[in-house]
């Protein structure tokens, strides 16, 4: 796990700032390349965290025998050991053990198609100096990172937008990216909060030559779901879980995982047990006195005292917020989900004993394990119920349900079950999954940053990937809506930015690209059967869990904010969004906010989340002041 950086134009660039701006990913080595590009020049750059082969053989950005291809990588590959041994098998030869010189061999021997050979995560870099040609690409699901920008007649890249702005890039914000992150608490991909910054998307390849960039996909879903066999589904499942957390624990550094006793995170620990030969260290977070809702320590503490593991508490506190402006610095952008806090922080703590951790994120959208999902299937029947009775019902019902501003979400989700009644599945589902509607954010925002889209007439991202899925069913079209949407840009890059912040590998084996397609070839149906969720997964781990925790009810990780905001922030929160603050930034209508305010401190609101991101918004117009 490290971090990567790179240039390609006219004239050389130091490289130096760019490296200093992400040092917290790799404070194990550091290195660079330079080279010619045509007329031009081309740098590459590296910051390494060692994992894998601590030896300085692993040292990059690593070269092949005659030098005539660079590259620099940041993941792990978890097949590289049966790759090198075909590899070796065809004539290369290795220097070190590490899983990057795996990828340089494989580029030499297949070319582009050696992203298709590799199992695992990635975000990669590779200079082929005889074609004077760049290959870049970012793993399928979008663990790691990969920004990029083609400023000035430069091709700049790397794994922070941090990197990129250490080296001139502008920071003029993306009044559409403002306008995404108002509606999902992040900003929807391709696009970054800065207009000249681009992410690489997940499953997605760039290349340069001569000039020319050109961005391609390479992997996809592309196979329709379809009903199977379910014992022969689950015998499956059993298998390739128990390869894949295996295969996850490749490492020479100590190692441990992410316990919350839920599903997800006990079926990690339970297979880790199994492949360990020491105990497994884990670690959970706890919540004090008036947040039982959000604590799961007795969760934890019987799945620990069922395998063993060595288990460490970390107890988390309203302070806990102080590290705001921390957080915000490495995300380089907006990011509203206040569960990056926790994050951050249960990252800070396990870093102190383990230097690789996993974690079960991936798994509540490769088995369907939202509420949202049972929503879903419920909204079919609902469908049945004439337009004009469910359309009465958002007008006249909905109103009425006073929500709980203190984290018990049923009555929310029944006002936005019954609120969306009379829309389109799809849009029904992008109401659920957003938070400020778009009607709500052109009476929130200032009329200069609104976003030139704001007309109405442009697809929203979610409408995009809802209409590019294969799957003819609403149901499967969900899945693939949300593992190309809030996976990678939501969970996937929380979980990357907080851990990297204190130089933990965080490994994540649901994510794997093998036990995805296998899922994703199952139909919604059988993913969860009635209203059951993780229906199979649950099926193939019977054996393994306690019984207590295969039936306890999904609790989520969030911090207690709505609580949080109403007592021990409620300065914060003054202080951050005082009207007067925010008519002379011009960014939020003082009166719009001050209104939801007043309705989330009455309880008649839980306006927490649409807060939190404001909040958080402020924290970073304060620090990159654009």
């Amino acid at each position: 796990m490290c971090g990567i950086v790179g240039q390609i134009g006219p004239r050389p660039v130091d490289l130096g700032p760019a490296l200093e701006a992400i040092r917290h990913r790799g404070p194990d080595d550091r290195g660079v390349y330079g080279g010619r590009a045509g007329d031009g020049t081309v740098g590459l750059g590296f910051v390494r965290l060692a994992i894998l082969d601590l030896s300085p053989s692993g040292h990059q950005p690593m070269t092949n025998e005659d030098k005539s291809v660079w590259m620099v990588f940041n993941g792990e590959i978890y097949n590289y050991r049966a790759l090198r041994e075909e590899l070796a098998a065809l004539g290369h030869r290795f220097h070190s053990t590490s899983d990057s010189e795996t990828v340089l061999h494989g580029y030499e021997q297949w070319g582009d198609g050696v992203l298709h050979r590799l199992r695992g995560m990635f975000a990669l870099a590779l200079w082929d100096a005889r074609r004077e040609r760049l290959l870049a690409a970012r793993d399928r699901l979008g663990i790691k990172p990969f920004f990029w920008s083609d400023h000035g007649g430069r091709l700049l890249f790397g794994s922070e937008m941090k990197a990129l702005l250490a080296l001139g890039v502008p920071r003029e914000m993306d009044a559409d990216a403002l306008a995404g992150y108002l509606r999902y608490l992040y900003v929807p991909r391709p696009r970054t909060i800065f207009s000249a910054i681009r992410s690489l998307e997940p499953g997605h390849q760039l290349t340069w030559q001569a000039g020319r960039t050109d961005v391609r996909r390479y992997w996809d879903l592309g196979r329709p779901a379809e009903t199977r066999h379910v014992p022969t589904v689950v015998e499956e499942l059993r298998a390739l879980l128990d390869d894949v957390v295996k295969l996850h624990l490749a490492s020479d550094v100590p190692l441990g995982a992410f316990l919350s006793g839920g599903v997800d995170s006990s079926t990690l620990v339970a297979l880790m047990a199994r492949h360990s030969s020491a105990p497994v260290r884990t670690f959970c977070m706890t919540f004090g006195e008036g947040e039982g809702l959000y604590d799961e320590r007795e969760f934890a503490r019987t799945v620990a005292a069922r395998f063993g593991t060595i288990h460490t508490e970390i107890p988390v506190k309203p302070d806990l917020v102080e590290l705001l402006p921390q957080v915000v610095r490495h995300f380089d952008e907006p990011f509203g989900n206040p569960t990056a806090l926790l994050v951050y922080l249960l990252s800070k703590e396990t870093r102190k004993h383990v230097t690789v951790a996993l974690a079960g994120d991936g798994g509540d959208e490769v088995f369907l394990g939202y509420p949202r999902y049972q929503g879903a299937r419920l909204a079919q029947h609902y469908r049945l119920v004439p337009p004009p009775v469910r359309r009465w019902l958002g007008r006249a019902l909905a109103p009425l349900i006073r929500e709980s501003t203190r984290g018990r979400h049923s009555l929310r989700r029944a006002r936005e079950f019954i609120s969306s009644g009379g829309a389109a599945l799809e849009d029904m589902y992008e109401d659920w999954i957003g938070y400020y509607t778009p009607a709500e954010i052109r009476l929130l925002l200032a009329a200069d940053r609104r976003a030139p889209s704001d007309g109405g007439t442009e697809p929203s991202p979610v409408s995009r990937l809802f209409a590019a899925s294969p799957a003819a069913e609403f149901l499967d079209r969900v899945t693939y809506v949300d593992l190309k949407s809030f996976l990678p840009n939501n969970l996937l890059h929380y979980t990357d930015r907080m851990s990297m912040a204190h130089a933990l590998e965080v490994r994540v084996p649901f994510c794997d690209h093998r036990l995805v397609e296998l899922m994703a070839a199952v139909s919604f149906s059988q993913k969860m059967r009635r209203l059951s969720p993780k229906y199979l997964l649950k099926q193939a781990v019977a054996d393994l869990l306690p019984a207590e925790t295969l039936g306890r009810k999904k609790l989520g990780f969030n911090p207690p904010m709505g609580i949080w905001l109403n007592r021990d922030l409620a300065a914060l929160l003054d202080e951050h969004l005082d009207p007067a603050r925010l008519r002379r930034e011009g960014t939020f209508d003082a009166g719009f906010v001050r209104r939801m305010v007043s309705e989330h401190r009455a309880g008649r609101r839980d306006f927490s989340l649409h807060l939190w991101a404001l909040l958080v918004f402020q924290t970073w117009l304060s620090i990159y002041g654009t």
